[in-house]
This record gives C-alpha cells, sequence and structure tokens, in this order.
C-alpha cells in the first residue's frame, strides 16, 4: 500500500464530503479506489464521529447521547443492520444457558451479570476482554454488546412509585466495585476479575 497516494485520497475525501455524512460520497470514492476502501470506511467513521463530538466536558447524559450518535454514525458508514442486544439474559435463554450458566461462562457470579443486564456498571470501568467474552459466550457482535451496555440504566424509568416524588437515581457503580462488593465470590474469584 503507498501511504502518500492514501494521504492523498483521504485527503480528497473529506475535501469532498459535506458537513453531514453523504454514503453516496463515500461509495463514490470506495468504487475509485477499491484497495483503499477499508481505509475510507475507518477514516469516513472517524470524522463523523469528530464532528459530533463537543470540544466539553460532558455529563453522563451528555456522553451517552453522544456514544450513541457515534454508534449510529458507525451503522450507517458501514451500511451495516446489526442485530440489536435487548438483554444478555434473554439472549443467552435462546442460546439454552440459564443466569446461572450464563455467569459461569462469563467467569462472574449472578449477581454481577444482574449488574450488567441492568446497565448498573459504569461502561468506562467493564474491562475490555469482559466485554469480548460477553460477545463470544453470547455470539454477538462487539459493537452490540458495547451499544447495550451504554443504553440508560434499566433501574426506576418506568417503575411505579408509592410516593409523589420520584426516588433519586443510582448512580452506576464501577467494576471494581462492585466485584468488591460481592459477597458470593471468593477472594481469588475477585483478585482473578479484578485483573482483567
Amino acid at each position: 500500500m503507498d501511504n502518500n497516494q492514501l494521504a492523498e485520497v483521504l485527503e480528497e475525501y473529506a475535501l469532498a464530503s459535506p458537513d453531514e455524512f453523504d454514503q453516496s460520497v463515500l461509495r463514490r470514492f470506495k468504487d475509485k479506489y477499491p484497495q483503499f476502501s477499508g481505509e475510507l470506511e475507518d477514516f469516513a467513521v472517524a470524522q463523523t464521529i469528530a464532528k459530533c463530538s463537543p470540544e466539553v466536558e460532558l455529563s453522563a447524559q451528555q456522553e451517552a447521547h453522544y456514544r450513541t450518535s457515534a454508534l449510529e454514525a458507525l451503522r450507517s458508514v458501514r451500511g451495516e443492520m446489526q442485530t440489536v442486544l435487548h438483554s444478555l439474559i434473554e439472549t443467552a435463554k435462546v442460546k439454552g444457558l440459564n443466569r446461572k450458566e450464563l455467569a459461569e461462562k462469563l467467569g462472574l457470579s449472578v449477581s454481577l451479570v444482574q449488574y450488567l443486564e441492568k446497565r448498573r456498571l459504569e461502561f468506562s470501568s467493564i474491562p475490555k476482554k469482559l466485554i469480548e467474552k460477553i460477545a463470544s459466550v453470547l455470539e454477538q457482535s462487539e459493537a452490540s454488546v458495547v451499544e447495550f451496555l451504554n443504553l440508560p440504566s434499566a433501574g426506576t424509568a418506568n417503575a411505579n412509585f408509592k410516593t409523589a416524588t420520584r426516588p433519586e437515581a443510582l448512580k452506576p457503580k464501577k467494576f471494581e466495585e462492585a466485584v468488591r462488593e460481592d459477597q458470593s465470590l471468593s477472594h481469588e474469584e475477585k483478585q482473578k476479575l479484578l485483573e482483567i
């Protein structure tokens, strides 16, 4: 691959792309330069994400919004229609696994699986190796697992309460904190999880 030619192609694409992502522009460049098809897709994704990213520090809700926008941009650029993951536990059931079996295959406790299911862990604290393992066990793409784990917490959003005021939403925990607090794990199991 000629890096100088690639740089020229990417520069030409950047100049030809409008402010918003345009699938037809990308398709035209991929047809014109098939040897750089993957690089053009990667560049288009990075360019779209950069355009969607703010330059200031964000709240967790804003960060989740931009993360979702970036995932939509990625799907648009790749032209993929991925299977949407709605539940780790329900997907495991389809694969013939109950909660306990899913937890065993992931090397987690049932309560940690429940934390993941309810999205009660800070996404940034979840080890990448665990995300890869979830994707492998559930036979899903890593992107769909990432998308699921980035959805808003499935806590009190649609619940009914007997009081006139809504309880304050619980803050998500860090993965490490949830592991340390898990009383069903032995010291060795906790150490193993904290090292991934």
